[in-house]
């Protein structure tokens, strides 16, 4: 079990140099009294020793293992590739470390059990890093939602596409491998399904997934998906690593169509969330704009608070329930192309179209 000072900052140690730990950990950090970012590890001791260097980073450690071992680190940062992630949270609750793990935490729902079972007996925390839900703005559209504030809710639609252009092709990158979790859907459909979790649940009627899996390896590269919900409801998801970057939520209501563009914007430094809402009666729009915020920020006081016994932890069964949908969405969209390659429809027979 983790045991702590609680007058000295938690100690984070990360495994391996990338590119995402100076946004979500070492920047945020520095905001942050109840953290310091203490090591780094690598399979590249050169490559950590560099990185190290480049972001002030006080140790570097020869190995994973050895980072793991070591009893001056409290939390353990994991950014490796999707297929590691299992792997490596397991190895750190072994030993005695608590873990923020970025998104997905694990390839398959059951893993998410196992880690969730042996984090219990080891009586550490276990964060997956999904920065978005740590910003007032989503409980709000939930808010809205249940109070019908604009009517019944209809349709949700969501894009999240970040372009990877395949001639940039690395052999070491697992995007472009779907057995290592690669593909857009993978990589992105955390966000939107954490967003449809905590709006509307994710206990749907039916569930529906289609991509002509045409990127290299046979990585899906653009991907559709569709939720159905009991009373008509439906939530709609457009991924893809070939179309211009974009993240964006749609609402449908009665009276309103409600839209938050950018909304991965926070990540990046201190920026306002905007929500704008058309009022469709009226012909009138609204903005509705949160001060200027940062989501690493944000998730690292969170974890703070879990860590110092003030604040619940977000539930791993949230993160076993968004992996297994994901596994439920991503295989009857590979059943369907193997089935019926070429295949043109999309989910539900028609056509997709996002503003």
């Amino acid at each position: 079990m983790n045991t702590h000072n609680t007058q000295k900052p938690y100690r984070i140690g990360i495994l391996g140099c990338s590119t995402i730990a100076p946004f979500s950990i070492i920047n945020p950090v520095r905001e942050l009294d109840p953290f310091v970012t203490y090591g780094v590890a690598s399979r590249d001791l050169d490559r950590s020793k560099a990185y190290a260097l480049k972001h002030e980073i006080p140790h570097v450690f020869e190995s994973y293992d050895r980072l793991l071992a070591s009893a001056d680190i409290d939390v353990v940062y994991i950014p490796l590739s999707n297929f590691l992630h299992k792997e490596w949270t397991l190895k750190a609750i072994e030993a005695g470390k608590h873990v923020l793990i970025e998104k997905p935490m694990a390839l398959h729902a059951d893993e998410v059990l196992l880690i969730n079972e042996r984090a219990k007996e080891q009586g550490v925390h276990v964060l997956e890093a999904l920065m978005v839900q740590h910003h007032s703005w989503q409980q709000d559209i939930t808010d809205m939602i249940a109070a019908e504030t604009y009517g019944k809710l209809k349709k949700i639609k969501t894009r999240i596409s970040f372009e990877i252009l395949q001639s940039n092709y690395s052999a070491d990158n697992y995007r472009f491998k779907p057995e290592y979790g690669g593909g857009c859907f993978i990589d992105e459909c955390s966000y939107w399904l954490q967003f449809i979790q905590k709006v509307i649940g994710l206990t749907p009627q039916t569930l529906d997934g289609y991509s002509t899996f045409s990127g290299i390896n046979q990585c899906d590269w653009t991907f559709h998906a569709a939720l159905q919900y009991e009373g008509g409801v439906e939530a709609e998801f457009l991924g893809s690593f070939e179309m211009p970057n974009n993240a964006t939520h749609w609402l449908e209501f009665e009276r309103a169509r409600v839209r938050i563009s950018g909304f991965f914007k926070p990540c990046y430094g201190d920026y306002k969330i905007v929500v704008q809402v058309e009022h469709t009666e009226e012909g009138t729009t609204e903005k509705l704009v949160y001060s200027p915020q940062n989501y690493y920020v944000n998730q690292l006081r969170f974890l703070a608070e879990v860590l110092g016994g003030t604040r619940e932890n977000i539930p791993l069964s949230e993160s076993y329930e968004r992996v297994a949908t994901m596994n439920a969405i991503y295989e009857m969209a590979r059943k369907k192309h193997l089935e019926q390659p070429g295949m043109e429809d999309k989910p539900g027979g028609e056509a997709v179209s996002y503003g």
